[in-house]
């Protein structure tokens, strides 16, 4: 089992591989290995998604996902 926590300036879904499994940050449990990590709607924030491998984390040294960022107009 791996720690996964999904940094988001508010409170936002997080789906991995399409599955919901949380919400942004906090400490979310993965398996180890590739996953694609989105938000939830709406889909007002960019990228819209991201993949990212997961391994040798632990619940007191997740990985950290802070990719996620509010898109501005025009974007």
């Amino acid at each position: 089992m791996e720690y996964v926590v999904v940094g988001y300036p508010g409170n936002r879904k997080v789906l991995v591989d399409g599955q919901a499994a949380g919400n942004t940050n906090d400490t979310l449990c993965v398996e180890t290995g590739n996953h694609i990590f989105s938000l939830g709607g709406p889909y007002d924030y960019q990228p819209p998604t991201v993949e990212k491998v997961v391994e040798e984390t632990t619940s007191e040294n997740p990985m950290v996902i802070d990719d996620f960022h509010p898109a501005r107009g025009g974007e």
